[in-house]
Formats: structure tokens, sequence, C-alpha cells
């Protein structure tokens, strides 16, 4: 073989990279934070439908406005009788559960099956970014989008409440602890819809099934809940215990102090116990989620 014919043969082998004029990043490299909010910022603009087409803002804006009008309505009504119509927060937020449901399993699967689905892991994992470290982003968003969707009708009553009082400064007076059962119950309920929702969606790549792994899994406690209750005579307040929707409308009841009359012959636990049963399952979800996303194939 001829020493052109060895030249040739290496120049065919050898590689040459080539500028292709892509602008090269100059700033500051953020590491493992800077994913960590990055992603975070992006699933909560995801959530709201932020910078994409219309249709992904149908669900999040229809819930946001059906959500506060019966507070405003009730605000309303509260003014109009001078006070006479009392504004009740339980009963208000207790009948919105299916709705907050509702936002939760048409956005969750937005961010996790989204990434799944396009093959955005493997991308996302070769960076300062761990896998819990994804999941626990993705969770806070979702569950940072539930709270303000959660407690914008309950700051309607709330401040309605004191704004349609004769003397609102004395009304704020005896109202200033109402602020905290307010957040504390945005809070559960925000925990536990995010944290289900994230780990069902987390579960598969198609959103469809996800939102309806998520509606299915909530409706299905309801079902067993009442069969326990008419099927194998369990009390009342013990079964709602199985309904995650139900035992948030009861701890809304004894939040802010109203009742009804299955309270009174059947009287539930102390609302400590909701609030732990409601923290435990919420953690459970997430520690599944965890586990969910250290195991998915990329």
């Amino acid at each position: 073989m001829s020493d052109n014919t060895v030249s040739r043969a290496g120049e065919n082998t050898a590689s040459t990279i080539h500028d292709l004029g892509y602008r090269r990043y100059d700033g500051a490299r953020e590491g493992s934070r800077g994913a960590f909010r990055a992603l975070y910022w992006q699933g909560f603009r995801a959530m709201f439908g932020v910078g994409r087409p219309w249709k992904t803002k149908a669900v999040p804006v229809f819930v946001s406005v059906v959500t506060m009008l019966p507070a405003l309505a009730s605000v309303a009504a509260s003014g109009a009788t001078q006070g006479q119509l009392p504004i009740t927060y339980a009963n208000v937020i207790g009948a919105q559960s299916l709705l907050f449901l509702l936002f939760s399993a048409a956005q969750a699967p937005e961010m996790l099956c989204r990434d799944q689905q396009h093959r955005v892991l493997p991308l996302l994992f070769t960076r300062d970014i761990t896998r819990t470290h994804y999941a626990l982003a993705r969770l806070l968003a979702l569950f940072t989008a539930m709270f303000f969707v959660a407690a914008a009708p309950l700051l309607i009553l709330y401040l309605g409440e004191i704004g349609v009082a004769k003397d609102p400064g004395a009304v704020f007076d005896t109202m200033g602890g109402k602020i905290g059962p307010v957040l504390l119950f945005a809070t559960l309920l925000a925990w536990v819809m995010s944290t289900v929702s994230a780990f069902l969606a987390s579960l598969t790549p198609r959103r469809a099934y996800a939102t309806a792994a998520i509606i299915g899994v909530f409706l299905s406690t309801v079902v067993i809940s009442q069969g326990l209750q008419d099927l194998a005579g369990m009390s009342e307040a013990t079964t709602k215990l199985i309904d995650p929707i139900e035992t948030l409308r009861t701890t809304a009841m004894q939040l802010f102090g109203e009742t009804k009359r299955w309270m009174e012959l059947t009287p539930p636990p102390s609302v400590w116990v909701h609030v732990a049963l409601l923290t435990t399952l919420g953690a459970v979800a997430t520690v599944g989620l965890v586990w969910r996303m250290r195991r998915v194939t990329v």
C-alpha cells in the first residue's frame, strides 16, 4: 500500500470540530441551586399555562374564577343584609373540593408527564440536578400553585367579612386569629392535592392516563367510605377518615367553628387528628414520588 493511500485513509478517519456560530454562555454557573430554581419556576408557570398556548390556560382560569365567585357572592349577600347573613367559610370552600381536584388532575401531568413523554429527563439529569431535586422542585411548584388557588377564595371571605362590618377596625381586632385557620386549611388542601397528584402523575408518561388516575383514586375513596358506612355499619365519623376530600371538609368545619347535624350525633375526632392524618398522607405520597423518580427509566 502506497504512502498516499495511507494518508488518505488517515484523513478520512480524522474528526473535525466546526464552529457553527452558536452564542457562548459567559454568565455565572449557578449549580444545583440555580437548576432547582429554574425547574421550580418553569413548573409554576406551567401550572397556569404562562407562556404556552391558550388551551393550557383554560382549566387554571376556569377553576380560579369559579372558586372565587361563590366567595364574592357570599360577601355581597352579607353586605346587602348588613351582616344578618353570616359568612361561612367551610360551606363555601367545602363545596369546591371537586374544582380543586380538577385543577390538580389537569395540571400535574403537564409537568411530570410531559418531561417523560418528550424524553426531557435524560437532558435534565446530565446537569447539576439529581432525581430527588427534580421531584421536589416539581412538587414545590405544584404545591405553590395549589396553595394560591385554594387561599384566594378564603382570603376573599376573610377580607370581605371585615369590610362589610359596621366597624371594620373592631371586627379586625376580633378576627385577627382567624387568619391562622385560613392559611392552615389552604396549606392542608394544597399539600394533599399536590402530593397525591404528583405521585400518580409520575407513574406514567401519558397525561390522559395520569388525569384519569388522579380523579379515579380520589373518587374511589368516596365510594369505599360510603360502602363501609352502608354495608359494614361503620360510623360516619370513622368512614370519612378514609376519604381525603371529606376529611378536608370536616377539618374546614372544625377550624372555622361550623358544624353539621351528623357531627353532633357522632362527634368526629379532634381537628389535630385530621391535620396529622392529612399531613401523613401527603408525606407518604411525597416519599412515593421521590421513589418513583429515582427508578424511572430515562
